[in-house]
């Protein structure tokens, strides 16, 4: 119920004059104007009404407020039995007109039943049905076939078109090993079926576990932005990048020396064992032509140790404890001999009572 008809609010003095009071957002009144008519059961013509605003309320709300009116009319039918109904029309004609033909305007229902069925191979066979009322549809229908890894924005995801089907098959080798995967499709009217229209809705969605495929980096794949980087990212498990650090290593032609890309970038993944690691490679020169080698693996780490700093000195040997004429106690042992003798040692000593070891 519109906010005019909602508020009218009409009383009469029961001889001539009928007085009503409504309002409408202020907004819309600066769009069109509202006019508001009466009329009896009796004569059943409806008759405008003269209809003045409450300037003093409209001028002190504010914006986002209301225009109230009252409204006034004279008419001699009064009495039991007599009603008066009330109407609003707009002062613009509002409405827009559309021929429609059924079978060029077609979205059919999402198509139903989608399931995975994993094979002995790896590979994965995704089959559904058209929607129970659109059957009638037949072979006209296509589809599209969207999956992803669960972690993926569907904007990412991979797509296919099909004709003339109700199942898709998945190789093995275009899927992630060791990754949950979801998939979902859609349906709309072949291009050479003589219908047209719009995708409907996607199905629900399904989705399944690709078995594991060892402690190689995975998934990796690059995209160029057209201009200047090329940036590159694979799956690497949690567990090996704690011992193993990776580098993305390129050529830009068969003939260039191989470079290493810096930094890498590492984000981890939502319940998933596995880390995405990326970077970007700065591209220059390049054309239509233009074909970068790329390589993930294992970098060797060294670290460097000046022996001359990290000297640990092997024990002293032949400890022995014997007592002066002053009952004094005097140690004596053997040190280790390095291989420069110009090098001193220096000397720590620990005693304690027997059995109760606390250093002094």
């Amino acid at each position: 119920e519109s906010i005019p008809m909602k508020s009218l609010n009409c009383y009469n003095d029961y001889n001539s004059q009928v007085t009503c009071t409504w309002m409408e957002h202020a907004e819309a009144h600066a769009l069109f104007s509202m006019i508001l008519y009466q009329r009896d059961n009796i004569i059943m013509e409806n008759k405008e009404m003269f209809c003045k605003c409450q300037t003093e309320n409209y001028l002190h709300e504010s914006p986002d407020s209301y225009v109230h009116w009252v409204c006034r009319n004279t008419t001699n039918n009064f009495g039991i039995g007599i009603d008066h109904i009330y109407s609003f029309r707009p002062n613009k004609i509002l409405q827009a007109e559309l021929n429609v033909d059924l079978f060029q305007n077609v979205q059919t229902l999402p198509p139903q039943n989608l399931s995975v069925s994993l094979m002995r191979s790896g590979d994965v066979l995704l089959t559904w049905k058209a929607a129970d009322r659109s059957q009638g549809l037949g072979n006209a229908l296509e589809y599209e076939v969207t999956y992803k890894q669960e972690w993926e924005s569907w904007e990412k995801a991979a797509s296919l078109l099909l004709s003339n089907t109700t199942r898709c098959h998945l190789n093995h080798k275009d899927l992630v090993p060791g990754s949950s995967y979801v998939a979902r499709v859609r349906a709309r009217p072949g291009q050479d079926s003589g219908f047209s229209g719009q995708y409907s809705e996607w199905s629900t969605e399904a989705s399944w576990d690709t078995p594991e495929g060892g402690l190689q980096p995975r998934n990796l794949r690059c995209l160029f932005n057209g201009a200047d980087r090329l940036t590159c990212s694979w799956e690497v498990k949690n567990a090996i990048t704690t011992s193993v650090v990776f580098g993305l290593f390129f050529r830009a032609t068969p003939a260039s020396a191989e470079e290493e890309c810096s930094p890498v970038h590492e984000k981890s993944l939502p319940h998933s064992p596995y880390v995405v690691q990326s970077c970007e490679i700065p591209v220059s020169n390049s054309s239509s032509q233009s074909q970068y080698h790329v390589s993930v693996r294992a970098k060797t780490e060294e670290k460097l140790i000046e022996t001359f700093r990290n000297i640990k000195v092997l024990p002293p040997t032949n400890v022995s404890v014997t007592v002066t004429e002053n009952q004094e106690y005097e140690l004596r042992w053997i040190k280790h001999t390095l291989q420069y003798s110009f090098i001193k040692q220096r000397y720590q000593v620990e005693y304690w009572k027997k059995n109760q070891y606390e250093k002094v």
